[in-house]
Formats: C-alpha cells, structure tokens, sequence
C-alpha cells in the first residue's frame, strides 16, 4: 500500500472511530510504528487530525476544534518534540538570581529539565510546574493560589490577579492556545486575564507558543502581540510565518536566536 492509500485508509478508519492506537495499525497492516508516526504526523500537519499518546483523534470539525479545551493529560503528548525544543530556548533565557514568571502549560512544564542555573526565583500559578521544582534548593519558589483549574493545573481568579499584579518580575513566559498578527488568545477567560496580569508585571514579556498555534484562534483574546517582547516558538515555523510575525514581534527559535543576556 503505497502512502496516499495508506493515508487515506487512516483518515476513514478515523472518521469511523474517532481515535487510532499506533499498535493497532502496525499490527493491521503489518508496518513500522514509525511509519504509521509519519503518516499520522502528516496527516496533522494538514490540520486533519491531533496527534495523542499513542494514536491519533480526528478533529471532526476544523472549524470549531480549537474551542474545545484539551485535558492537561491530552496536551502533555501532543507535538511533544517542539515543546521540548521551546522549553530548552525558554530555560536558555532564564539567567542567574532572575525572578521570573513561568505561567501554566504543558510546554512550561518541561523548563525545569533543562535549566542549569545555581539559583533563581520561581513564581508560578501552575500546580504542575511547582510539582517539578519543589525539590530543587536551588529555586526559591512561590505557588500563587486562587481558584483552581483543574483543566489546566492553574491557579486563577481575583486572588491569584491580586498577589500578582502586586508584584514585579524579571520575566514572565506565557503559554497561548493560538495568536495572529495583532493578537493572543486563551480557551478560558479567567486563565487569560490571569495570564494578562502575569505578563503587565514583567520587564520582558515571552509569549510560547509552537507552530501549530500560530495562525489560530481561540476563545479568549487576552493580550495584544503588540505589547509582547518575544514570541518563542519551534523551528519547524514556515519561512513565511517567520516573516510575518517576524515583523509584529522578535522571534526565539531554534532558526535563528537572539542573545538576551
């Protein structure tokens, strides 16, 4: 079965069960399970499916897709490659005894695994990311309460805007469920606003996102791309997107990097 067949036989067995275990097709058609990876990767990259642990899912509806919110566990294995790479730029840009914001997200997550400072200060409003450097004695580290998201593992609200925008910070790096030329999006107003108030009481702004997310919508305009320092994504970005949001706002990637030291 050349891969077209191949590919299309995936795409009807999608449409016809929503979701695809990779074992499931090796055993089926007697191929690789790195073959049946590059075809699902593929297959998502023309915006036909979402790749999970595992298997694939069809995105029934492109149209609508993006509005509904992934569970944390659903996200931590989605385009893990590219978090991996953004989270690697992100802890090259934390320095000595900074203070600094990590905000919510699977690709933040991943920071701690990569940071070799002595010393810095963490503030976050992530139950996940404080899970992964509680510890560590070489960060001084403060979890922000408020109401908790469950969805997302962070800490929003009235409480967690207050003691945030009471404080000051070195950097803040924010997670965003998508973004165009002019603005940042999130799927929950809540989490935006705190998000918002995380990225106004910071001296450089990151705004993470990898290059699925760019182009796309969600619910929740929180943030004008304007008024961001940085957009730090993967090196999989097309040269035209890397034009065009190269012109909008400084990119960080593996492409091509600035030194911020």
């Amino acid at each position: 079965m050349i891969k077209e067949e191949r590919q299309k036989y995936l795409m009807d067995l999608l449409n016809q069960y929503k979701f695809l275990k990779v074992r499931d097709i090796v055993n089926e058609l007697n191929i690789t399970d790195m073959t049946v990876r590059r075809d699902f990767q593929e297959l998502e990259d023309k915006g036909l499916i979402i790749r999970v642990h595992g298997g694939a899912r069809i995105i029934e509806d492109n149209k609508n897709d993006i509005l509904t919110e992934l569970s944390h566990r659903e996200k931590q294995h989605i385009h893990l490659n590219e978090k991996l790479e953004i989270a690697r730029i992100i802890a090259e840009n934390i320095f000595e005894d900074e203070t600094v914001f990590l905000g919510a997200g699977t690709t933040i997550e991943l920071v701690y695994e990569f940071l070799t400072v002595n010393h810095a200060k963490i503030i976050t409003n992530s139950i996940h990311v404080f899970d992964k450097f509680k510890h560590d004695p070489r960060f001084e580290l403060i979890l922000i309460g408020g109401s908790y998201r469950s969805k997302t593992g962070a800490f929003v609200g009235t409480i967690a805007n207050d003691f945030i925008s009471g404080i000051h910070v070195m950097k803040s790096f924010i997670g965003v469920n998508g973004l165009d030329t002019t603005a940042i999006y999130t799927s929950n107003e809540d989490e935006g606003l705190t998000q918002k108030c995380a990225l106004n009481i910071a001296e450089q702004r990151f705004i993470v996102a990898d290059h699925h997310k760019i182009n796309k919508k969600d619910f929740y305009s929180f943030y004008s791309i304007k008024d961001a320092d940085y957009l730090i994504t993967d090196s999989m970005i097309t040269a035209e997107d890397q034009e065009i949001f190269g012109k909008k706002i400084p990119i960080l990637s593996s492409k091509g990097r600035l030194d911020l030291s």
